[in-house]
């Protein structure tokens, strides 16, 4: 299940604004809360481009936003040192 990073931050037990700090501290995201080029096709991350109707252009616009994969919540948690309970599905 893919996630985006406010997702993410909730299975890490973080807040969005917490995860997203200390991302950038990492470097992985950049000044602008981008998704830092190092990282794009490993596997982890990547950035789900969408758009929405901007009315006081009339047009659309595009933007992106990074998410994660199920791979990449267990790699985030190793980058931030949280430890992850897995829990069986009974």
């Amino acid at each position: 299940m893919n996630r985006d990073l406010t997702q993410a931050a909730a299975v890490l037990g973080l807040g969005p604004r917490k995860l997203r700090r200390q991302l950038r501290t990492l470097g992985i995201l950049d000044h602008e809360g981008k998704l830092a080029s190092a990282y794009r096709d490993k596997g982890h991350l990547y950035v789900d481009t969408r758009q929405r109707w901007n009315a006081s252009i009339g047009s659309w616009t595009s933007y992106g936003v990074v998410m994660s994969t199920e791979r990449g919540i267990e790699w985030l948690a190793k980058q931030l040192g949280i430890t992850i309970t897995r829990k069986d599905v009974a």
